[in-house]
Order: structure tokens, then sequence, then C-alpha cells
């Protein structure tokens, strides 16, 4: 046991030391907090310009020429167009070369009652500009067709559109409320464990290759040595997890004021999710690891690990992929399925905890699952980590490990 906490500690301490592991931190910490501090910044640079005029902000401005006089109550048509202003031509050219001299948005020529074009500089992918006066002119029309007809059309849109109030009241979990830091954990989890995965079956890889492997295994069980170099990584993962969370919560509260609880739904996150997730994804990532040190040491060349890896690799994305759409419906079976399942459990049990509901005994199953599961990949990565000291030359296939296991 006490070979066991050597290399635990000697792990750890090359992570904590590591510089690509201080300066991803650094870089980390850095850009969260200027992020969460722009809204503070902004609000201090517009404190200081104390002649600026809020009136002066631009306007989107759009012309209508109308030759025709279709439309009798022009101010009732721009009450209702949300985008901006609407200014009025009575020449079809001034209109154009507005337009082509960005003087205006865009404009309107009313052909017939119900037939108008749009005239547009570029016609971009996202251009609100149709929609918007195509509602304003729609409730125009319609209210111009009822009037001609005795009818009050404020009467008949109460009827139509009625205002409505409504409220949810929520006896489970409220799956939208929950939605963001769901979704930041879980993304915060695949970060950690794609980055730190590859990072130990690099290090694995590399003890191979320069021959360190063979004399660790002399030195000590391989049991200790995979599990040491495992869980030091996860520490440093957990660290750098940890700290990246805390500074966004402590610059968020610092500068609070600024984003006026805009992102309280982000940061206020329950202590029992916190658990939760801990929990599973402590042991998800654990889980990975044992697997990613054990494709560290089928391989004796440190250029060979992201090809051993590919195939974990897009199961682990896929498994993502699965929790990800899952969060839409949390009662879905890909997603119950996939919470019993030790490659998938510790996300897909975690999006069913904080955005579902789920029975105790569900819960206890897919934990005891995991536990035994991580347990069990932890120990036949310590077969194959041993297997690993006489294997050199070709990347060993995943699929001829059993037979070499049975040979040995």
């Amino acid at each position: 046991m006490k070979s066991f906490g050597t290399v635990l500690k000697f792990e750890i301490n090359h992570y904590l030391k590591n510089k690509v592991f201080l300066i991803s931190t650094l870089i980390l910490v850095l850009l969260i907090s200027v992020g969460l501090s722009i809204p503070t910044l902004i609000a201090a640079l517009d404190s200081d310009d104390e002649t600026s005029d809020p009136s002066s902000e631009d306007i989107p401005v759009y012309g209508l020429y109308d030759p025709e006089g279709l439309v009798e109550d022009l101010d009732y048509l721009k009450e209702n167009f949300y985008l901006g202003e609407i200014k009025e031509y009575t020449d079809l050219n001034s209109l154009e070369q507005d337009v082509t001299s960005t003087t205006l948005n865009g404009g309107y020529i009313l052909n017939n009652t119900l037939d108008y074009q749009y005239v547009v500089l570029n016609n971009e992918m996202a251009d609100s500009g149709l929609n918007a006066f195509n509602r304003a002119y729609t409730i125009y029309y319609q209210k111009h067709a009822f009037e001609e007809k005795g009818i009050v059309f404020e009467e008949v849109q109460g009827i139509i559109h009625p205002n409505m109030t409504q409220n949810v009241n929520v006896l489970g979990k409220d799956s939208a409320a929950n939605f963001s830091y769901t979704y930041i954990l879980m993304f915060g989890l695949y970060f950690m464990i794609i980055m730190y995965g590859q990072l130990i079956a690099t290090a694995v890889a590399s003890e191979k290759s320069n021959r360190t492997m063979e004399l660790l295994v002399t030195s000590t069980k391989t049991t200790y040595l995979i599990f040491g170099k495992v869980l030091g990584g996860a520490f440093a993962g957990m660290v750098q997890f940890i700290l990246v969370i805390m500074t966004g919560k402590i610059v968020y509260y610092l500068n609070a004021k600024a984003w006026a609880g805009d992102l309280d739904y982000v940061f206020d996150i329950p202590s029992n999710i916190l658990l939760q997730f801990s929990l599973f994804g402590i042991l998800g990532y654990i889980f990975f690891a044992f697997i990613f040190g054990a494709l560290g040491a089928l391989v004796s060349k440190t250029e060979d690990v992201n090809a051993s890896a590919t195939p974990v690799t897009i199961i682990f994305v896929i498994v993502f992929l699965i929790s990800v759409t899952g969060m839409q419906n949390t009662e879905g079976v890909v997603l119950k399925i996939a919470s019993y399942i030790p490659f998938s459990s510790f996300m897909a049990m975690f999006v069913r905890l904080s955005m579902g509901s789920v029975a105790w005994y569900e819960v206890t199953i897919s934990l005891s699952l995991l536990i035994v599961s991580t347990l069990f990949v932890g120990w036949f990565s310590a077969k194959i980590y041993r297997m690993g000291t006489l294997m050199y030359g070709n990347p060993v296939k995943l699929k001829d490990i059993p037979k070499i296991l049975k040979s040995q």
C-alpha cells in the first residue's frame, strides 16, 4: 500500500507541476474572469462618457413607396412595425438610391393591396425586414377590411388572440431551469475525460517507449501503478475543474450588479445536484481513465496513442451526444437504457437526476453497476499494463487482447 501512495503522490506532483497543466488552467481562469467582467467594464466606460446621448443609437430605417395611396393610415402601420422606423417616399428612384447608399436598411414598394416588393442592397441570410413589414401590413389590412364591414377590429383581435394568463406548477424537476448548469457540468466532464484520458494514455506509452515501464513493473505491483496513474490524473483534472467553476462563481458574484442576476440560473446549482454530479462524474471519469491507461500500454510509441484511442473516443462522443439529446426528453427510452450501461450511465443518469424524476432503486442499480464496472476495468487495465511490458512493435489490436491474456 505504501508503494501505491508513492506512485499516487508522484503522479499528482507530475500533473500539478506540469507547465501545460499550469498554463491551461491559468488561461481558462483568465478567460472566465474576463468574460464575466465584461458587463462591469462596459458599465464603467458608459458612466465615464457623460456626454453620450441614448437617443443617438442607430435605429433601422426603412422606406415605403406607395404610388396608389393604398395606405390611408400610415401612423397605424408604423405603430405595428417593430423593427424600426418607416419613412414615406414619393419617388421610387430616391428610395432605391437611399437603399444603395445604405441610408435605408431596405424599402417597400406597394403595387396593389396584397402585392408589394422588398428592396434591399444585399440579400442576407438573416434579414427580418421582410417579416417585420409583412406582419405590420397584415395587421393594417385586417383592420381596414373589418372596418369596411362595420366590425370593430380591436374586438375581433381580442377574440382571435386572447390575452391568456398561465402559470406552471412544477411538482417534480424544472427541466428548463436546470438545463443550463446541467449542460455546463456535462461539457466540463466531457472536456476532462477527453483531455486527461489522452494525457494518461500518452504518459503510459512514453514510459513503455523509453523502457521505464519494465523497471516500474519489477519494483511494484502493476495494480498500484495503474491505479496510482489513473487516480493521480483524476485528482489533477478535478482540481482544474473545481478551480474553473469556483473562479466563475466568485467572479460572477463580484460582478452580480452588472449582470443583474441574468446568470443566477447557471451558478446557483443546488448542493444535491453537485453531489450527484461528483459521484457519477468521478466514477465515469475514472472508468474511462482506466481504459485510456490500458490503451497506452498497448502501443510502443506515443505517436500511436491517437490511433489506438480512436474507437474509445468515438464511443465516448456517442455517449455525450445521447446524453445531450436526452436532455430534451428525460423520459426517453434511449436515455433510460443508457443510464444503466456503465459506458454511459455516469452522464445519462446524471441528466435524469438533474432534469427529471428517478426512483431511488434506479439510482442504486445504476450506481452499483458503475462501481463494479469501474473496479473490473481497473483490474483488467492492470493486467493489460503488465502484458504491455512484453509487447513491442506494432500496436496490439483490441480483439487480440483476450487471446494474449489467456496465453499468459
